[in-house]
């Protein structure tokens, strides 16, 4: 019997604010043939958030964190979807604040956009400002 859903997970450092960033730049991965990094920047903007796609060297000066992600298929009879990990970084800083992961089976099918827009929702609101 199938126990496997899909599993959305993130990862918030302690210390950080994720609210506290507004422009947000997309970077692009040029192994993407399927538009997943414009569902993700799409979703970013549903929340709210300014954010744009492409490569690094196109980045405005004014961009508070980078989202870069790599994401994995597999194929039945068609493609599915099986993973995507979105890592958020701070421009001022080199590592990931915080991470969002997605883990699907290719009998559970999403179709990309929702899962792009679940795992935004689910790093965003793994980040709730912590009282000092």
């Amino acid at each position: 019997m199938f126990s496997g859903c899909a599993t959305y997970k993130a990862n918030v450092k302690p210390d950080a604010d994720l609210s506290k960033y507004q422009r947000v730049w997309v970077k692009s991965n040029m192994n993407d043939n399927r538009g997943i990094g414009h569902f993700i920047r799409e979703a970013l903007r549903a929340r709210g958030l300014e954010s744009d796609l492409g490569p690094l060297t196109m980045m405005p000066l004014n961009t508070q964190a980078i989202i870069s992600f790599t994401d994995s298929w597999a194929w039945d009879f068609k493609d599915h979807m099986t993973g995507l990990t979105l890592s958020f970084k701070d421009t001022k800083i080199d590592f990931p604040i915080a991470t969002a992961t997605y883990v699907g089976h290719t009998s559970f099918t999403k179709a990309p956009h929702e899962i792009a827009e679940k795992l935004v929702d689910k790093l965003f609101s793994e980040n709730t400002p912590r009282k000092k």
